[in-house]
């Protein structure tokens, strides 16, 4: 294991020398001003896309992490007039950390049992950020990008992208009664068009996932309400296109235990996509 970890580290350098000089190359092909990476640069909101997107093709939070991983943050924060730190963020907290700069190299110090993780910044192209985490075994990979969507912190510009990715389209109320209405479930939150709730958010923390068995959930709740929410298990089929709430039975001995799964609650199909 330890060899195998030192390997992925030095491919991983060799990698990022290469790149730095390559990118030096072409700076003085063209005669431009360098670009690499600094807190001025960087300054903004990063988010893990690579996790958004897998959200997006299995229709699910934990599709997404039980089919591949779990980032070591889902958000970074670049702050001008926090040069030598950045903040990141999981969920349920937030903390900084201590970044040394080497180009297009960044070291992010003790992220993990004093061990550190390190990201490249791709100055040119898409100018997005991959993260290496190697502090817990076998090195992990995630691609970050620059969000324009201009929350108060950078996860919340992460959920902006992940409801984005898990309900992006119109959608149809179907089942027995169900309103001829569509709706749209907005990426800040908001669901339009829908008496029943007029916003929601999904869980990426573990306390916050109630089931007794593995299964998403949504928080609905009302604006003219702002402390009643109500949670349900949610799941699409298989072709994504078709996404069913389910309600969440508690049980009466203990609130705090594990619920189980009811029957639907309801039901939705995709007529439009994003």
């Amino acid at each position: 294991m330890r060899n195998a970890l030192l390997f992925a580290f030095l491919s991983f350098f060799l990698w990022s020398a290469c790149k730095q000089d390559d990118n030096r190359a072409k700076t003085e092909q063209t005669g431009g001003s360098p670009t690499q990476a600094s807190p001025l640069i960087l300054a903004g909101q990063w988010i893990a896309m690579d996790f958004c997107a897998r959200a997006n093709q299995y229709g699910s939070v934990l599709g997404a992490m039980n089919n591949a991983h779990v980032p070591y943050a889902f958000a970074f924060e670049f702050l001008p007039d926090l040069a030598d730190s950045v903040i990141c963020y999981d969920g349920a907290r937030s903390w900084k950390l201590p970044v040394k700069y080497n180009r297009d190299t960044l070291e992010f110090q003790n992220a993990f049992e004093g061990k550190s993780i390190f990201a490249i910044y791709h100055s040119q192209g898409e100018k997005d950020m991959t993260v290496f985490d190697g502090t817990k075994g076998r090195t992990r990979m995630d691609r970050f990008i620059k969000s324009g969507a201009n929350t108060p912190d950078a996860f919340g510009a992460f959920m902006v992208a992940l409801h984005r990715n898990l309900f992006g389209g119109i959608m149809l109320p179907i089942g027995k009664g169900a309103s001829r209405d569509t709706l749209l479930f907005t990426p800040g939150g908001s669901i339009l068009k829908w008496k029943e709730y007029d916003r929601y958010r999904v869980c990426v923390t573990g306390d916050c996932f109630v089931a007794k068995e593995p299964t998403d959930i949504i928080i609905l709740g009302k604006s003219d309400k702002p402390d009643v929410e109500k949670r349900f298990a949610f799941r699409y089929n298989a072709t994504n296109d078709t996404l069913t709430l389910y309600h969440l039975l508690p049980n009466r001995a203990d609130e705090k235990a594990a619920q189980d799964i009811g029957g639907v609650a309801y039901r939705f199909r995709r007529v439009e996509a994003q």
